[in-house]
């Protein structure tokens, strides 16, 4: 009867136990009630695998198990048949799948050996050995015709590391296999698709009218099941590949296939060989050399794509560089110099690059906007659509005096060029001798107030009072209000990078969070404590600290400003700017 004898177990070798396969369906895991086979060990799942028997063939398959099931050191991803001799492994556990029932197959050449053949079968011309040369095989191999062998592997090695661009790589592929194995008729180079297809990139054809990319879909097929190699002396009347289309119309005589992998064993691909010449069949030696090829090739391969991505991924590095000097490019590299007045401002770029933005733009009889953004998106486009807002914002600010009018124009502007994108922006408009403060707000988190005279921090703006993103919608009309400055009031303005930045468990730091850090320590003695610098490094600080090291998920910018308490000396405004590393302190 077909059995798992257990070799090994987390205590060491086993006694070679010996566990029956008497069902259809064996589930083998740690629950006693739910496992006909039970591994009571933490490290197995519940319900970890099983082996089915269906029509007298034996199946394994991983049921979705946390440490995953091996078959002779490969990931079972989908239900795998059981060869004799093949070894499970689940943790620590290792069987090996015992059926006194098969055939054993005759042994190779010794020269083969080393490379664990198997499955030969001389009745139908087919014999398919391990897809994988080890250096026994390699050094087998040579030991035939050492100087001709050596000097084949020693052409196709040199030849292979000499391309490095993946396409070209692929073509100097089929050109060694067609210089190295004469009797080839036609050559396929094939790679996985995402999807599980494999197509041709590559094909060579030495006879004239055999240009055709068809090529055997069930061999390949069959070759990248199992991983194993494949040889058919004459695939006419081989029966293990049944009625083929392609085998049938271009009278394929012999044919070899053999799987492409990743170092872990992870398929991408394969090489075909076929020819029409009865009289010049594939042989054990050519598959075994095929082999190698394919190993020397798929490393030469993975080599070309990890070049691929490090050439893409240095491409997006000085993309997104671009893209910050384009943005820091537009952000103010000075404060605005008010009489009365404090302004504070700092920006910190993500690792990609996003929208953030803000600026002040001093207009007519001594007014100033304040301006802050966030532009939906990232990377370049992201920043290109900063620059061309900060022209927009400029021009209509300029031009139009009423505010409201002023960012209608600049929404109806921007529609036309920004697509599916859209802006959430802030404007305010102090005015330092009157003390008010005029304020549109499209769609961003409302400014933040803190009124002294009652130690409160409020909504500068109401939520009935906010209007559409700019470029959702155009001819939107904005709305205004206008709030009144007492000393001792100040401001802070921010974007979602604030309230989003998260800490190592994954936590945001919040609005209330926000909230807290801009209200006035009043157990501080120094009158500084009370400004709006104090406020802003204070907001900066505590969602660095929140963070604890973790990675910006996005920009943040502040800006935070307000009216001084007459005589508290000259005011310091600040600027920083931590992507450049740019510092202004104007006294």
């Amino acid at each position: 009867m077909p059995s798992l004898i257990l070799l090994k177990s987390p205590e060491g070798a086993a006694p070679n136990k010996n566990i029956p396969l008497s069902g259809d369906a064996l589930v083998i895991g740690r629950d006693e009630k739910e496992c006909q086979i039970v591994i009571p060990h933490h490290a197995v799942s519940r319900k970890h695998a099983q082996v089915l028997r269906v029509n007298g063939q034996f199946y394994i398959e991983d049921l979705k198990s946390r440490n995953r099931t091996f078959v002779n050191s490969k990931e079972v991803t989908t239900r795998q048949a059981l060869k004799p001799d093949d070894r499970i492994k689940i943790c620590d556990f290792l069987f090996r799948f015992h059926d006194e029932r098969a055939v054993r197959p005759q042994p190779l050449p010794d020269w083969l050996s080393k490379g664990r053949a198997a499955d030969e079968d001389e009745e139908t011309g087919q014999t398919t050995i391990e897809g994988s040369a080890t250096k026994g095989a390699a050094q087998s191999f040579l030991e035939v015709a050492p100087s001709e062998r050596l000097r084949a592997l020693l052409e196709i090695s040199t030849n292979l590391s000499r391309t490095h661009e993946l396409d070209a790589l692929l073509s100097q592929i089929a050109d060694t296999l067609f210089g190295v194995f004469k009797q080839a008729d036609r050559c396929f180079v094939l790679m996985l698709e995402e999807n599980g297809r494999a197509l041709p990139k590559a094909v060579k054809s030495r006879r004239a009218g055999m240009e055709d990319t068809r090529f055997s879909k069930t061999i390949v097929k069959k070759t990248l099941d199992s991983m194993q190699s494949y040889l058919s002396e004459d695939a006419g009347s081989d029966a293990a590949l049944g009625p083929a289309a392609s085998i049938a119309e271009f009278k394929i005589r012999s044919v070899m296939c053999v799987p492409l992998a990743t170092a872990d064993g992870r398929p991408i691909g394969a090489l075909q060989l076929d020819t029409q010449d009865r009289t010049k069949k594939f042989s054990l030696d050519d598959l075994n050399l095929l082999t190698i090829v394919a190993n020397l090739a798929s490393i030469s391969i993975e080599k070309a794509r990890m070049l691929a991505q490090m050439l893409e991924r240095e491409k997006e590095a000085k993309e997104i560089e671009l893209a910050r000097k384009v943005q820091l490019g537009f952000l103010p590299q000075t404060l605005p110099d008010v009489a009365g007045y404090e302004f504070y401002s700092h920006y910190s770029p993500a690792q990609t690059v996003g929208g953030d933005y803000y600026d002040f733009v001093p207009l007519r009889d001594g007014r100033i906007a304040i301006v802050l953004g966030d532009v939906a998106g990232k990377g370049v486009s992201a920043a290109l659509l900063v620059a061309k807002l900060s022209s927009e914002v400029r021009f209509c600010l300029l031009t139009v005096p009423d505010l409201a009018q002023a960012v209608g124009l600049l929404n109806d502007q921007m529609s036309n060029s920004m697509g599916d994108r859209f802006v959430t922006l802030a404007v305010l408009v102090l005015d330092p001798t009157e003390h008010t403060l005029t304020i549109v707000n499209a769609g961003h988190m409302s400014p933040k107030l803190y009124r002294a005279a009652t130690d409160q921090l409020i909504d500068a703006i109401s939520l009935d009072d906010t209007g559409t993103p700019i470029g959702a919608q155009p001819g939107y009309p904005f709305g205004q209000v206008t709030v009144q400055l007492d000393v001792g009031d100040s401001l802070a303005v921010y974007t979602d990078g604030v309230t989003d930045a998260m800490n190592p468990a994954g936590a945001m730091f919040g609005p209330e969070a926000v909230d807290r850090c801009l209200v006035p320590d009043d157990s501080a003695l120094s009158a500084a404590a009370q400004r709006p610098k104090y406020l802003g490094e204070r907001l900066v600080n505590a969602v660095r600290k929140h963070a604890n090291g973790r990675a910006q998920n996005d920009d943040i910018a502040v800006v935070t400003f307000g009216r001084l308490e007459p005589n508290t000396g000259p005011s310091t405004n600040t600027s920083r700017i931590a992507a450049a590393g740019i510092q202004k302190v104007r006294v």
